[in-house]
């Protein structure tokens, strides 16, 4: 009895010492974004918003198994600011280089998310 006590304790303490260690760290195997970067996730762009100085390139990275794109505009009103990226597999990323000082909103064609690049 008293051996099913300490591994039942022993489970709980090596539990509670996982969560601590993984409270507020980001996933170490996962590089860190980038400034310019902006990660394609299913629940969508990862920043939403980025913004950046005029001059500045900026790249998408999908890191989601699914495909997605990166097309200017919105949905309901299609833009031709960029060339649309092609279909990315996981890990692909495509980059665009923006000159003028303006929003540039862009989305997926495939999921309808939606994001904005902030030239300044």
């Amino acid at each position: 009895m008293r051996h099913h006590k300490i591994g039942a304790t022993l489970i709980l303490a090596a539990g509670a010492l996982v969560l601590l260690l993984n409270c507020g760290v980001e996933n170490p195997l996962q590089p860190a974004r980038g400034n310019n970067e902006v990660w394609i996730q299913a629940s969508g762009f990862d920043p939403a918003t980025l913004t950046v100085p005029a001059g500045a390139t900026v790249v998408w990275t999908n890191k989601d198994n699914t495909i997605h794109d990166v097309t200017s505009g919105t949905p309901m009103n299609p833009g031709a600011d960029f060339t649309p990226s092609p279909p990315l597999k996981a890990n692909e990323t495509y980059s665009v280089r923006f000159t003028q000082a303006k929003q540039y909103p862009y989305y997926c064609t495939v999921h309808q998310n939606s994001g904005t690049i902030v030239v300044q």
